[in-house]
């Protein structure tokens, strides 16, 4: 069994909108109301759980809260559960000495608008899903994914409303769009100017459309400053800034899910690096070419992806010198500065482009790995089809 999600967008009425609104709203106010529970029964010395505070409030639902009972009973059920987890998530970085994020009460207008419906009182049919106490709801397409509706988040975001649903599947009964059919082999290197560069040769653009419409940003930005505070004229700022930073998310979403899908479709073994993100951001020059790139969401896809085509990803180590390493006769130079696009092999001669030579010798790692297991932390060549190709170490990961 897999479960999978998909994100669709649902084409609502007035009626609907404001219905939806007010699910959202009731959902922050329960979130709200156990978060304040949990903090004064933690000053009088008490633990509790969110199934405690639930029950509590089922209790006092219908005195005090009546207007909770026009909405479906799993809103409020399903935001106590997320207050639940954030407290997991909470104690475990305590527990594991990171930066802990204690919740926090949501603001209105501050927070992201959501809430989430148990899936077996959801029905999708074709382009239209069922909700309790409203009916039926337009969507922008049909459910792509056969199987069991665990659950349904609806967000808003930029003016619009989104259903995800998680969807539990049998792999038996159901096959991915994008199959493998061949037993080719394919290294990619990624980075911020191409995104994505083929051991074959074949190079990706980056999209870099945050660098394209970061003049659009600024203004919307400098806009939003002026106005004031409670006017409709900065709600509507907000909504244009809204659309802008959602225009750029779902062309960077586009480019990154049809290059994942036609690596998956086309080659058997992938080999990708494990790219130290978080330490690229640190750098002052290059984080914003890094973020706009989203190579860990390249990776990300990639890993879960692979296993639905009959793929299989082989994730070289971090500290694995595909750059510097000679993909012709395997000899590794001691540096290669990041301005250096192209360098000359000492031992061979050989011109490397420097990404072109990453991603060959990735596929070179990706292929020794699927045909001879080598022992971990041996170096040197492996030989496959009586042909010596250089492989510098055991990968990290290997996702069949």
């Amino acid at each position: 069994m897999t479960v999978l999600s998909h994100r669709i967008r649902l084409d609502l009425n007035n009626v609907q909108a404001s219905w939806f609104n007010r699910c959202a709203g009731a959902a922050r106010f329960v979130y709200n109301f156990g978060l304040a529970r949990w903090q004064e029964l933690y000053k009088a010395g008490e633990k509790t759980s969110w199934q405690n505070i639930n029950a509590e409030l089922n209790a006092r639902k219908t005195v005090e809260f009546p207007w909770l009972r026009e909405l479906p009973w799993k809103i409020p059920n399903t935001a106590l559960s997320d207050l639940g987890q954030a407290f997991s998530n909470f104690f475990r970085r305590v527990k594991a000495g990171q930066k802990p994020g204690y919740p926090k009460f949501k603001k209105r207008g501050r927070c992201r608008e959501s809430f989430c419906i148990e899936g077996r009182v959801v029905t999708f049919d074709e382009r239209k899903v069922k909700l309790p106490k409203l009916g039926w709801v337009r969507t922008r397409e049909a459910l792509r994914f056969p199987g069991k509706v665990l659950s349904v988040r609806f967000t808003k975001q930029a003016g619009h409303w989104y259903a995800s649903a998680q969807v539990e599947i049998d792999e038996s009964r159901w096959s991915y769009s994008h199959r493998c059919e061949t037993q080719a082999a394919v290294g990619v290197d990624l980075g911020v100017v191409d995104l994505a560069v083929l051991s074959d040769g074949t190079k990706v653009p980056a999209p870099r459309i945050l660098r394209r419409l970061e003049g659009n940003l600024r203004m919307l930005n400098k806009q939003l400053h002026r106005r004031t505070k409670g006017g409709k004229n900065r709600f509507k700022t907000q909504q244009r800034l809204a659309r802008l930073h959602a225009r750029i998310a779902n062309i960077r979403r586009d480019v990154i899910h049809k290059l994942t899908a036609r690596l998956v479709c086309d080659y058997a073994y992938i080999g990708i690096e494990n790219l130290n993100i978080k330490g690229m951001m640190s750098n002052s020059r290059l984080s914003k070419s890094v973020a706009d790139a989203s190579m860990g969401e390249v990776s990300r896809q990639l890993l879960y992806k692979a296993p639905l085509a009959g793929s299989s990803i082989v994730v070289a180590d971090r500290w694995y010198p595909s750059s510097k390493t000679c993909s012709d006769c395997g000899h590794t130079v001691k540096s290669l500065p990041l301005e250096i696009r192209s360098w000359v092999c000492p031992f061979c001669g050989v011109v490397h482009d420097r990404d072109i030579n990453a991603a060959i010798n990735l596929r070179n790692m990706a292929v020794a790995y699927t045909v001879t297991a080598p022992r971990l932390g041996s170096a040197g060549f492996v030989k496959v089809d009586g042909v010596k190709l250089p492989f510098g170490g055991e990968p990290s990961i290997r996702v069949n």
